[in-house]
């Protein structure tokens, strides 16, 4: 025992000077710094330097008032600038100056450490020496002693395992950098997986299996960690779960139908969409929601739950290949010739943007009304993303159209008895000699008695 005190009080000391040396080149150093006030700008910076364990500090002044250090002596400046500071993802989370001087505490502070061990050291190795306090020195010193035993014996017992996590990290990181590289190709079009994993889809369900790995990772590695099979351990992961599981439940359904609408595909990113009253282009989408940026320029967010309970209307789905149909409806009283309006209806087809030639246009009769006929035009587009403007000018030339040909579009139906009023078409459209309808009276002769 005797003998094993002396080493580690040997090995402490030895230690010890070597830290307190650095530690106090490091204190004087800042005292230099703080005797160098702001107004002596002659400060030499070339001769800035920190003293070496061997030859203390001394500041001169020459003649011309600018501080310098003698040679011979270690650049503690040099020595902060190396130190980078903490950051993580561009964010600085410590300043190299807070990390220097975090360290320079942590070695003094190592220091003093290693000072009272030296001289708890000593004190046992002189109480050691007098039969009366001897067995003192030697229970305290084994109080010190089979802590250190113990966590040193810990951690070689424990190096089997540490080999075995070591392993499994390795062979997980080299799966998740295999499948993050062939999902990634997959998504940009390098590699195809189809039908089993579409292109649009490899993204997510890289992600998904990468958690799946990291997850099956954990329950290989959390046997091999220290502690994990203690009680405590096992009472504070059932209270985590208990809190998991009560507080997200909406997160773990939006999460859920996420997912399954994911792979139902019913939309894709840019493509116009209709969820439920929602009306826009898909702007972004996530396992939790789909953010819509609405013909307002509205940016709404559909949680994933409400969207797989809503209808779902994809305009742009078909549109590139088949062409997207839009139709409205006008309604024409029976007096108008059904072939007429059939013509006036192509011909505001005919005039409107973005409507295809091919295939043509074409009128449908959906209804015979008591007081009107039902007509409704269908046109096709490719260019679903302007479904307002394209409706907004078809019913303008829908109006000009029938406007030209003098035929009222009686929508909504109403009577009308006139008696010297004018017809709804626009005077813009009437002809130069065009008067107002008045009643016709016609007059017989009264019949002779007999």
């Amino acid at each position: 025992m005797r003998r094993i005190i002396v080493w580690l009080t040997v090995a402490t000391a030895l230690v010890a000077t070597t830290m307190g040396q650095r530690a106090e080149a490091h204190s004087q150093t800042g005292v230099i710094a703080s005797e160098i006030s702001a107004p002596h700008s002659g400060l030499k910076r070339s001769g800035l330097i920190v003293p070496t364990m061997k030859e203390p500090a001394r500041v001169h002044q020459d003649p011309a008032g600018a501080f310098t250090i003698p040679a011979g002596v270690i650049k503690i400046e040099s020595l902060g600038a190396r130190i980078p500071a903490l950051r993580f993802r561009g964010l600085e989370l410590v300043s190299a100056q807070a990390l220097f001087s975090s360290l320079g505490r942590i070695v003094l502070g190592f220091f003093l450490l290693c000072s009272a061990l030296v001289v708890l050291g000593a004190a046992l190795i002189v109480f050691e020496q007098f039969p009366a306090t001897r067995g003192y020195a030697e229970q305290v010193a084994l109080w010190l002693w089979n802590p250190f035993v113990h966590i040193l014996q810990g951690i070689v017992d424990y190096l089997p395992n540490l080999f075995y996590i070591l392993v499994i990290l390795a062979v997980a990181r080299f799966i998740l950098r295999m499948v993050r590289y062939v999902f990634g190709a997959t998504e940009r079009g390098l590699i195809s997986l189809e039908p089993w994993v579409h292109r649009d889809v490899a993204r997510p369900t890289g992600l998904i299996i990468r958690v799946m790995i990291v997850v099956v990772t954990l329950f290989f590695i959390a046997p091999l960690i220290p502690g994990t099979g203690s009680t405590a351990a096992r009472g504070i992961s059932i209270i985590l779960g208990l809190m998991i599981s009560f507080g997200s439940t909406s997160t773990v359904g939006n999460f859920v139908a996420g997912i399954v609408l994911m792979y139902m595909r019913p939309f894709q990113l840019g493509e116009r969409v209709k969820i439920g009253e929602t009306v826009g282009d898909v702007i972004e989408r996530t396992f939790l929601y789909t953010k819509v940026l609405s013909i307002k320029n509205e940016e709404i967010i559909v949680p994933s739950l409400t969207a797989l309970g809503s209808p779902m209307t994809n305009y742009s789905a078909r549109a590139q290949a088949q062409g997207l149909i839009l139709h409205t409806d006008v309604t024409i009283t029976y007096d108008v010739s059904w072939r007429q309006v059939h013509e006036l209806l192509l011909r505001a087809a005919d005039r409107t943007s973005h409507v295809l030639k091919e295939p043509k246009p074409f009128v449908l009769q959906t209804a015979l009304d008591d007081f009107y006929v039902n007509y409704q035009i269908n046109v096709y587009t490719d260019q679903a993303s302007r479904l307002a403007q394209i409706y907004s000018e078809l019913h303008q030339n829908i109006q000009d159209s029938f406007n030209e040909a003098h035929v009222e579009i009686c929508s909504p139906h109403y009577s009308q008895l006139r008696d010297g009023n004018s017809t709804t078409v626009p005077a813009g459209y009437r002809d130069n000699d065009y008067e107002a309808p008045s009643f016709r009276v016609e007059t017989r002769p009264a019949a002779s008695s007999a």
